[in-house]
């Protein structure tokens, strides 16, 4: 085998789809299909390629990042174990550190090395891993999804980031880490129409098995035509894109504002509030301010401190949001939704330009959230949720699963839902509520126990305040179950299933039938005796559930759904 090439000393060849006849599967060179065939050449021959250098940069950040994630876990241990505070200059973390330091930045540069691709007869190779060497082969009718990502120490240079999905993974399946912009934009337009021509074949077989044996000779040639100008007419409405919404920065920074999320930051720093408490306390007793003094009985009155606290709070939740919406900014700005063929595209982000999508017929569930902010401000968070692989995790945001609409007006919300589901209506729907006795259930089996405890050894030790506080605790809980009680409920229109729950904020979700893969109906002996079920719906992005309904009215539902999915037959894939 040859030395790899390296990448970024080479240039897509322009040329003809009917010039590359040798390289690539394309249909009848006509003058019709040169306007619809991509206009540049991705084959990069038998010869494996090397990216550019600039990838170094990409497999260092990639190692800091990962290293950073384990180290967000182990520092806080670690801090409670030992005060790394005091030794945090001490010539023992700073070689471990060093040596952290070094090994990361080494393991960009042997990446780089250890990495080659080759896009060849269609399929894209690639060749990759230190440790663990990995193989991957995608042929590119293969490939549901082509995403092009922009760092932003990519873009002065002109290089992408190429991420390819497949079919029912759950999971990115393959990245080309740095090539340029020009053949990233031609190996997505060459994904797509092979994946047109591909359907448009599949489709083509389908209907020619209707015809008899006489009549499948004289049907070749119409069959051929057919199949060509479906794949241009698909391939062209693919490469057309329409923007569906925008959010501006007032928008996003209403997003960040009403979805804070600094809070578990905050909880990751618990250990060292010791240490900075001391470094604020010492820096204050430089400035002639002794907070001893401050909080002293007889210097000042009740009401002064009081204010002072109160000023303080509101300081410490304007830096929470000052650092929400800031992460808001950073995530979102830009952003824009867009249409393209049958799939959606979410574009969006300060520093690196991301992109999701997903295609409209994968979408397994709408999912609307307003938090009670959001219900002041009339706002809502709408998602679009496909396919989960069971034990991924990965950010909300980011992941391929999920195609977040950020804060979004409550009209927004509805004509995006009537987009991807139309007839879609949310709020509109008679929702069969669930039994009150839910709320008894609960109470009973869960909450009536450990507060019956409580007070008892407060009445029998003589302390009112460990009786009133576990009389309060339980008449809270109360309120809570009270609250998702009166949330909770289900409705089917005989097109889609609806489920409404939530506290304070109200969860809306909607998906279609058909795309159900389980049913499940559970009683308990208690559920039984009061002709009560719960239902469970399984889809592939996940478990749906609502307790406490009558059983009549699950029966039916479990009937309908299951009835749709055996009749319609549809493809979702």
């Amino acid at each position: 085998m040859t030395a790899p090439e390296s990448f970024s000393n080479q240039t897509p060849d322009v040329a003809r789809a009917g010039d590359c006849e040798d390289n690539l599967d394309v249909l009848p060179h006509t003058q019709e299909t040169e306007a619809a065939e991509p206009q540049l050449k991705v084959e990069t021959g038998g010869e494996w390629q090397r990216l550019s250098i600039i990838s170094i940069l990409y497999f260092t950040i990639r190692n800091f990042s990962a290293s950073a994630q384990v180290l967000i876990y182990t520092i806080p241990a670690l801090a409670i174990s030992f005060n790394i505070w005091d030794n945090l200059l001490s010539p023992e973390v700073l070689i471990g550190a060093g040596i952290l330091f070094l090994s990361t930045s080494s393991s960009g540069l042997i990446s780089f090395l250890m990495y080659k691709f080759r896009v060849h007869n269609q399929h894209v190779e690639i060749h990759h891993g230190v440790f663990q060497r990995r193989y991957t082969n995608l042929p590119l009718w293969r490939i549901q999804n082509v995403k092009i990502e922009r760092p932003f120490y990519y873009r002065p240079f002109g290089y992408a980031l190429v991420v390819l999905d497949t079919a029912g993974s759950g999971k990115e399946e393959a990245k080309i880490v740095a090539v340029p912009e020009v053949y990233a934009e031609a190996l997505k337009k060459q994904v797509l129409y092979e994946k047109a021509h591909h359907d448009v074949g599949d489709k083509d077989e389908l209907s020619s098995e209707d015809f008899c044996d006489g009549e499948l000779a004289d049907g070749q040639s119409s069959s051929s035509r057919t199949q060509s100008s479906g794949a241009r007419a698909q391939y062209n409405s693919s490469t057309s894109e329409e923007v569906l919404n925008r959010r501006s920065v007032k928008d996003i920074i209403i997003h960040g504002i009403t979805n804070n999320r600094v809070w578990i930051i905050l909880g990751a720093a618990a250990p060292f509030y010791d240490d900075v408490f001391g470094v604020v306390s010492e820096w204050l007793a430089d400035k002639g301010l002794q907070l001893n003094q401050l909080v002293g009985e007889q210097t000042v009155a009740w009401w002064q401190f009081g204010l002072y606290a109160f000023v303080i709070l509101m300081m410490l939740m304007a830096l929470v949001a000052l650092l929400s919406v800031g992460g808001a900014l950073f995530t979102f700005y830009g952003y824009t939704l867009s249409r393209t063929g049958d799939r959606y595209i979410r574009r969006s982000g300060l520093l690196n330009k991301l992109e999701v999508s997903m295609r409209a017929s994968r979408i397994q569930m709408i999912t609307a959230k307003q938090d009670w902010l959001d219900k002041i401000l009339k706002r809502v968070n709408l998602y679009f949720e496909q396919n989960s692989t069971a034990g991924q995790q990965m950010q909300e945001l980011m992941s391929p699963n999920k195609l977040i609409v950020p804060s979004v007006t409550e009209n927004e919300a509805f004509n995006l839902s009537q987009e991807v589901m139309p007839g879609c209506d949310l709020r509109g729907q008679p929702y069969q509520v669930i039994s009150k006795r839910f709320i008894s259930f609960w109470l009973l089996a869960a909450w009536a126990v450990p507060s019956a405890i409580f007070f008892t050894v407060g009445a029998v030790t003589s302390h009112v305040d460990i009786m009133l506080g576990a009389l309060a605790v339980f008449l809270a809980l109360a309120m809570l179950l009270t609250l998702r009680w009166w949330r909770w409920g289900i409705a089917y229109d005989n097109k889609y299933v609806y489920i409404r729950r939530g506290r304070i904020g109200v969860d809306y979700q909607c998906f279609e039938p058909y795309k159900v893969q389980q049913v499940i109906i559970k009683q308990s002996v208690f559920m039984k005796r009061n002709k009560l079920a719960t239902i469970k719906f399984v889809l592939a992005s996940g478990a749906v559930t609502v307790p406490f309904l009558p059983e009549e009215y699950v029966e039916k539902l479990a009937d309908s759904v299951l009835f749709e999915v055996e009749s319609t037959r549809r493809s979702w894939m």
